[in-house]
């Protein structure tokens, strides 16, 4: 029976060898959890920065949930790595929810200044209700 590129370690597969899609699917897992960074998984499965960041996009379109996927590896791991993964995720999580703060102030203040401009009102009242045409 021959063997496949999926049944060696990544180490021990020939240049150019095709991945499994299990294989490709480890590889941006470890990503999205921040456990390993591009270059850095490049490096270490001698794969090209461009096919980690197609697979990351084919994956993303395929609806796998990084949510899912880090709280099913959060709960295999010891209690020093899960402590040290979910202090990383709380982090991403706060930088996230400081840029979507930012970014809702600045179109606060887009429409602030539409408006003194324009001379007209462009914020809706909330409850208001709509015209009917």
């Amino acid at each position: 029976m021959k063997k496949t590129a999926s049944h060696k370690p990544i180490s021990e597969r020939k240049p150019y060898a095709r991945l499994s899609e299990d294989e490709k699917r480890k590889i941006v897992q470890e990503i999205n959890l921040g456990l390993i960074g591009h270059r850095a998984a490049a490096r270490k499965y001698g794969i090209s920065r461009n096919n980690i960041a197609k697979w990351i996009v084919q994956f993303s379109l395929r609806n796998l949930r990084p949510l899912e996927i880090a709280n099913n590896a959060i709960e295999n791991m010891d209690e020093k790595t899960k402590i040290r993964e979910l202090s990383q995720q709380v982090r991403y999580l706060s930088k996230e929810l400081e840029n979507a703060k930012l970014k809702v102030k600045g179109l606060e203040t887009l429409i602030e200044v539409s408006e003194e401009q324009l001379k007209i009102k462009i914020s809706k009242k909330f409850g208001a209700k709509q015209l009917k045409d």
